[in-house]
Parts: structure tokens; sequence; C-alpha cells
């Protein structure tokens, strides 16, 4: 998704082993369901020790609490959004595994959400702002992009930082009512049942070339 969970992509940046798994359910109507997971649970004695910190780079290191309450905040501005409903997260700090979900009933409301949501963000203030690009859905057609990461400036001292980098693996799934008709993205798998598909790639290429996670899917509703 475009910039859209701050406070666990500032987390993320702490650390060289990540997992991000992206899976979004579009169905014919425009209406959907968002569920993005975070999963930083291999680095976690690395992240304590950074945020055990003051300062890191000469910038200040927020305590736990801190990046907490500002999830809490996160969430509430993502509740109160017309067009967002049942959003939910699960937060085990002991793991630093997050799983954000919520159901959105256009994509418009989704964008207008990430908005909002950046504006929140304060701290944040100095990542530019999503465009309405990443991602349209008109119940047929579906353009998907994910962010820029490198925004985050994830952490890459050394060649184990890179290595670490390269284990982790960023995953983005596009579900569907109908069968799908046509990928552009070559690197796609498309699932069993033709009713889904799936982008992975490592961490370490994501950095290096966001677009690769991009994709362009049609699907075929019956008559049409």
């Amino acid at each position: 998704m475009r910039l859209f969970f701050f406070s666990f992509l500032f987390l993320a940046s702490l650390s060289s082993c990540i997992e991000i798994l992206d899976d979004i359910t579009f169905n014919a109507d425009g209406s959907g369901e968002l569920n993005y997971t975070i999963n930083l649970s291999s680095s976690k004695l690395k992240i304590n020790s950074i945020l055990a910190l003051d300062t890191l780079d000469g910038k200040k290191v927020p305590d736990k609490e801190e990046i907490q309450e500002k999830i809490s905040e996160l969430l509430k501005v993502l509740s109160c959004q017309d067009g967002l409903s049942e959003v939910h997260l699960t937060e085990d700090y002991d793991n630093y595994l997050f799983k954000l979900s919520l159901k959105f009933n256009k994509v418009s409301d989704l964008i207008s959400g990430v908005y909002v949501a950046i504006d929140a963000v304060e701290e944040f203030s100095e990542v530019e702002a999503a465009d309405s690009s990443w991602i349209s859905w008109d119940g047929v057609r579906l353009s998907r992009s994910i962010p820029d990461l490198n925004a985050f400036k994830f952490r890459m001292n050394n060649e184990e930082d890179k290595e670490l980098i390269k284990i982790g693996k960023y995953t983005s799934i596009s579900r569907f009512e109908y069968p799908v008709d046509s990928i552009e993205n070559p690197l796609a798998v498309l699932s069993k049942n033709n009713k889904a598909v799936m982008l992975r790639g490592s961490m370490f290429d994501v950095l290096q070339d966001p677009s690769i996670m991009g994709n362009r899917i049609s699907v075929k509703p019956p008559d049409y």
C-alpha cells in the first residue's frame, strides 16, 4: 500500500529482516477488504536494542509506549473515515507482528483514508504524500502498486544487513469474485481457482525497484 501504516513501517525500518503481506480483496461492486501484515519477529532482539537508545543517527528514538500511542491514534483516524469499517489491528509487541484489516465501500474511500492517515502522523510529514495512482479498480480492471519503501530509510549499513534484507519478503495478493482474464506482470502467479493473483519478491529487490510489484489485472464477469 502507498505509505499507509507509518508507525509500523518506522519499526520495520529499524529491522534488517522483514516480511510484509499486502492482501486485498476486490468485489465487483467496487467494495473490498484489506489485510496488511508486517512481521518483524526475526529481528525482535535488534529492534529492542535500538528502542533502548535515546538517539540513532542523530535522531530521537521513540520508546515503545510512544509507538503504541501513535498506532492507536492511526486506528482511531481510520475507524472514523466514511466508507471504511471493521477496522481491526492485532498487535504483538513481543514478536513485533502486526496484522491490520479493514473493509472499504469503494477504492476511493481507501485512498481517502491514506491521505487522512498521512495528515494525522506529523512525524512523517517529510514523506511525500500518496497520489491516487497507486490503485484503481472499476469492477473489471485493476491497476495497483506498492510504496517506495526507501522513503523510510531501511538500515543496510553492512553486508550482514543486506543479506538479512534479501531473506525478507514482500508478498502482494489481489483477490476477485470472478476469474482473472489477463495479467500484465510476468512475475505474477495465478491461483488454482483463477480468482487470485500473487506477486512475491525479496525485500532487497523491492527496495531497489518497487515497480517490480506493480500489476494490471483484468477479470471476466459473466456475460462481459
